[in-house]
């Protein structure tokens, strides 16, 4: 068989792999109620772990420091996970990520309910499915929206390419001339504001931080 041929295929295959819709069931882990799992891509921990925060920064806080936990050389990080239906917060839990060994791992635990007086939120924990089937499908109805958010986060892993420049710039925390975009935004979070005029950028990450970019990479910056 042609040799590119062969590659095509394996590739088709492995984007399927990753692509196809995920199933995790909610377990009981010393008497809460968690999901867990993993999904192995073919990239780098550092690129898996730039993907994931990259995705946290997105789906979550406007600013970096508002996510719960993070440590870059550890790959790890820690963010309240908001899952919604039809619009509306239905469900509040930690997320949990950690890239290891080519693979990302996840942990969904600390599961609130929203449905209380005033709005609050009710332990997830304490439903009973096994005397009440309102609570059964309560429970159905997690693990259907908690499954199409962690495969929302395998594709932005699997598709999206961080640029990584300098890796060690940004666990500590800093930027430099020549860094790309994604690297900004994993050191400052997302911006508040962003401009542009032809193939210049100009990123507003607070008032007293701007970050100048062209072609992608940063070629001044204020803070």
């Amino acid at each position: 068989m042609n040799k590119k041929l062969v590659i095509s295929c394996t590739l088709l295959l492995f984007t399927v792999a990753v692509t196809a819709q995920v199933n995790f069931d909610v377990t009981i882990a010393e008497k809460k109620r968690i999901v867990q799992g993993s999904e192995i891509f073919q990239k780098s921990d550092d690129e898996i772990f730039a993907n994931a925060m990259l995705w946290a920064i997105n789906e979550g806080p406007v600013r970096k420091e508002e996510i719960l936990d993070f440590d870059f050389t550890k790959h790890e990080l820690a963010m309240i996970y908001n899952l919604k239906k039809d619009g509306d917060v239905a469900y509040s839990c930690r997320l949990t990520l950690r890239a290891s060994s080519g693979r990302l791992f996840f942990l969904v635990n600390e599961i609130k309910i929203q449905g209380g007086f005033f709005g609050s939120f009710q332990n997830f924990d304490k439903l009973n499915p096994e005397k009440k089937a309102k609570h059964k499908d309560i429970i159905n109805e997690f693990e259907r929206l908690n499954n199409l958010k962690i495969q929302e986060l395998f594709e932005y892993v699997s598709n999206n390419n961080p640029k990584i420049t300098n890796w060690r710039n940004v666990c500590l925390g800093k930027i430099d001339k020549g860094m790309s975009v994604d690297e900004a935004i994993l050191v400052y979070g997302k911006p508040i504001n962003v401009q542009s005029e032809g193939n210049k950028e100009q990123y507003m990450f607070s008032s007293f931080v701007y970050v100048y970019i062209e072609d992608g990479l940063i070629t001044a910056y204020v803070n």
